[in-house]
């Protein structure tokens, strides 16, 4: 699906669709990026709608597709579509809730709609898409920023749980209390929609060089953006670093001055990791280096 939009291939939206009734199948489905990958295609070209359409086996599929048709703002077409497919409850369910059509989902607190936009770049190369995504961290202050970004950074090389093995994940905690979650999940949920974006965002762009492009591009041009970011990215190099030394030492260390350092890796990579400052984090790694 990544590569759709290069070819625009009708096996590849074939494989894509079958893969999805395979993931309905097992209960593993996660329909965001598809659905603003049909969306944008539905958008765009009638023809193959009409082909999907009038194909589809599934009924969970023939459900995104009606999604997708809300999406993609086709009204009259979703409704016609559900009255024959049995699917007119969610219709009505659909158009109650208002949902927000592709052209005017601008992400700001809810994760999925990274994954809707990236969807719809799939279908299009269109990297106004990408750039929307972006701009979720044009409002965000610095505090958000660098939290956003640190969430993304981590994802990047550990997964969802945002800790190394052996570690304790402690950085949703730690968000969660600084936003005050408990109370309104707004913020923290911004700062997983911004760490999300980065971290889908930096791995499409190691094979798009639109994506990576568009990326490069928007933290390029604020400054305010790209210093926080160059500051972000050193800082979890540094971690990385202390993370290598606390895993080495951990193992083994003979003497009062490993100990020390490894008290020192082990106290820098807990501070990094409870969202504390870099400043604060790898003072003692830096005069450690020196």
């Amino acid at each position: 699906m990544a590569s759709y939009y290069r070819a625009k291939s009708p096996a590849c939206i074939d494989d894509t669709l079958a893969q999805l009734r395979q993931m309905a199948a097992s209960g593993k489905a996660e329909p965001n990026t598809i659905i603003g990958f049909l969306a944008e295609l539905f958008m765009t070209s009638p023809r193959e709608r009409e082909r999907l359409l009038n194909a589809e086996p599934s009924h969970y599929v023939k459900s995104v597709h009606l999604i997708s048709l809300y999406r993609a703002a086709l009204p009259d077409e979703a409704q016609k579509f559900a009255a024959a497919n049995d699917l007119s409850v969610l219709s009505d369910r659909l158009r109650a809730t208002r949902i927000t059509p592709l052209d005017a989902v601008k992400p700001s607190s809810f994760p999925g709609d990274n994954d809707l936009l990236i969807g719809a770049y799939m279908a299009s190369g269109n990297a106004s898409r990408i750039q929307r995504i972006l701009d979720n961290y044009t409002g965000a202050d610095d505090t958000m920023v660098n939290d956003g970004l640190r969430f993304g950074f981590m994802m990047s090389k550990f997964g969802p749980n945002l800790a190394p093995k052996g570690r304790e994940a402690v950085m949703i905690k730690a968000a969660c209390t600084r936003y005050d979650c408990q109370a309104d999940q707004t913020k923290l949920l911004r700062v997983m929609t911004l760490g999300t974006a980065i971290w889908s965002l930096q791995s499409l762009s190691a094979q798009d060089d639109g994506v990576k492009k568009t990326l490069s591009d928007f933290f390029s041009r604020d400054a305010r953006l790209k210093n926080l970011f160059a500051a972000e990215q050193a800082a979890f190099g540094n971690y990385m670093t202390a993370i290598m030394l606390v895993t080495t030492l951990q193992k083994d260390r003979t003497g009062a001055d490993q100990d020390q350092a490894y008290a020192m890796m082990n106290k820098s990579a807990s501070i990094y990791e409870n969202l504390g400052s870099s400043k604060d984090a790898f003072k003692p790694f830096n005069n450690l280096k020196k």
